[in-house]
């Protein structure tokens, strides 16, 4: 007797994945693209591809994607990083093109949904997941269930305001996407006086002794801290999962985020968590998770 198999499908800033797996986690095959921006009907045509390529006749298909979005009605309202897919009913259009159900999550939310169900602190009364990649995404699982908000909307951590000033994301000078996103440390250096260069340049230079590019980094780490520290006091969550940049920066990062997170929240609650670096193909992964559906979704 064959195990059942699903498709997941991680729509990110670069690029998009879609995967086959099982309900354990195991993932069987996987495919990618470039996640292009310029041509919608394009860029759904090659997703259309991949997923025939992979599995011609899918039973059940997840869909992770950057938002905002209103998962209700499985419609992306206007991500920054997915000019292409702003104002659009991508759930109903893949549903009506595969002529299978189809189940779309935020990916921070999906990402989390993944690390509940098979991660290391699987089955966690509070979890939260912070992407740290080309945006700040927060996903919540709390008590088994998923958090969205009212009109089926996502947590936008990246949005709220950390400093009166910084670099401009959704707009908005000095949010936390400008400080906290693995994108953001190459837009901190500039912000601060420094040539245009992408982040893992910025890397380097810090650790070859620029002060500037330490500058950028030392802004990332207080921002993901703090945004850490105020999930633990408001949240009293038990488990914080740091995403891309965990991966790229290591352990030395995710200690400087703790220490950071230590010296804003209130001790004993932070006592009680666990932060960490995400397990191995999570983004993969989440697809999967959003496929299988949540135990349940918490909303306003």
């Amino acid at each position: 007797m064959h195990e059942e198999t699903y498709l997941g499908i991680n729509i990110g800033g670069t690029t998009t994945s879609v995967v086959r797996g099982t309900a354990r986690g195991e993932i069987l095959a996987r495919l990618a693209q470039p996640t292009t921006t310029s041509d919608r009907e394009a860029y759904l045509s090659g997703l259309i591809a991949l997923v025939r390529e992979l599995e011609p006749h899918p039973a059940r298909v997840g869909v992770a994607v950057g938002g905002p979005l209103d998962v209700t009605r499985g419609r992306l309202i206007d991500p920054p990083h997915l000019p292409h897919l702003a104002d659009f009913a991508l759930r109903d259009r893949l549903e009506a093109d595969l002529g299978t159900p189809v189940r779309l999550h935020h990916d921070a939310a999906a990402c989390a949904l993944a690390e509940y169900r098979w991660g290391p602190d699987a089955g966690s009364r509070g979890l939260a997941y912070f992407t740290c990649g080309t945006g700040f995404g927060t996903g919540l699982v709390l008590d088994g269930s998923v958090r969205y908000g009212a009109g089926g909307q996502s947590p936008e951590i990246g949005h709220v305001r950390f400093q009166p000033d910084g670099p401009r994301i959704f707009d908005k000078p000095g949010c936390y996407e400008g400080y906290a996103s693995a994108k953001a440390i190459g837009l901190l250096y500039r912000y601060f006086g420094g040539e245009a260069i992408d982040s893992a340049a910025v890397v380097d230079r810090a650790a070859a002794g620029d002060e500037r590019a330490r500058l950028a980094l030392f802004w990332n780490v207080r921002a993901v801290g703090t945004a850490c520290a105020m999930l633990v006091d408001l949240l009293a969550v038990d488990v914080i999962v740091l995403g891309s940049l965990a991966t790229y920066l290591g352990d030395t990062w995710v200690e400087a985020v703790r220490e950071m997170a230590a010296s804003e929240a209130i001790a004993r609650h932070l006592a009680e968590v666990t932060l960490r670096g995400p397990m191995p193909h999570v983004q993969d992964l989440s697809g999967l998770a959003a496929a299988l559906d949540a135990p349940g979704i918490l909303a306003a």
